[in-house]
């Protein structure tokens, strides 16, 4: 095994490593909203919903940071944003 091979695999050794953090925060446990639910929300990071061609009920996914800076994630039912278009 060359000398270059080798610094190859170690370099992505080290970003794969580097890597798992960030994995590990986007596998968080994602809760169900249910009606009445208290949310504690300082900021809305994003909304990832699928994008049917038509109108329909998808599951959105809502990441926020709560009020004492954690970051969370809860999921809901909305109407898809083809419905807006009709």
């Amino acid at each position: 095994m060359s000398i270059r091979n080798l610094s190859i695999i170690s370099t992505m050794t080290v970003i794969a490593l580097s890597a798992s953090p960030l994995l590990a925060n986007e596998r968080a446990e994602v809760s169900s909203y249910q009606y009445g639910t208290r949310l504690d929300i300082a900021k809305v990071i994003r909304i990832d919903e699928p994008a049917p061609p038509t109108c329909e009920i998808v599951q959105a996914t809502m990441t926020f940071v709560n009020t004492q800076g954690e970051t969370e994630q809860v999921s809901f039912l909305k109407q898809a944003q083809a419905c807006l278009r009709e």
